[in-house]
């Protein structure tokens, strides 16, 4: 039963291996900034933990709602419907992230985005945040109206 194969084995190619120079010389003036932003592994892993701190919905909502105007940590607890002190921990990652900051007045705090901290992808600036924040406007103007009285 042992009859050879008749099917021929493949053969070896060798892969292209592009030149570091060559290619290099082509690269359009975009390429070559997009080249050296990918070599800095220190700003790479601050977009990291950028994008994971928004992929969490409790802080994604606080940046929404931040967007909208400074706020003080109570507010935003009653907004999110959570405790101060778990608004407080996560606007601490916010904070470290240098997303938001934070200025006193009186005896509060009060928290705003930081935009510089977001770079391109700023609320303000950005379309897909102007589109989600423009249909939420609503319940964080009613919540400011009453903080004022």
């Amino acid at each position: 039963m042992n009859t050879p194969s008749r099917i021929a084995p493949r053969r070896r190619t060798a892969r292209a291996v592009p030149r570091r120079d060559a290619s290099a010389s082509r690269l359009s003036p975009a390429a070559r900034r997009a080249r050296a932003a990918l070599q800095d592994p220190a700003r790479i892993e601050r977009l990291a933990r950028t994008f994971r701190a928004l992929g969490d919905a409790g802080r994604s909502k606080l940046i929404l709602a931040l967007s909208m105007g400074e706020l003080c940590v109570g507010d935003l607890a009653l907004a999110l419907g959570a405790s101060q002190s778990a608004t407080s921990h996560q606007l601490r990652v916010l904070r470290d992230l240098d997303l938001v900051r934070v200025r006193r007045e009186g005896r509060s705090q009060l928290y705003a985005l930081n935009e510089a901290g977001f770079g391109l992808c700023s609320p303000r600036v950005c379309h897909a945040w102007r589109e989600t924040l423009g249909s939420n406007t609503v319940a964080i103007e009613s919540l400011r109206g009453r903080n004022r009285e």
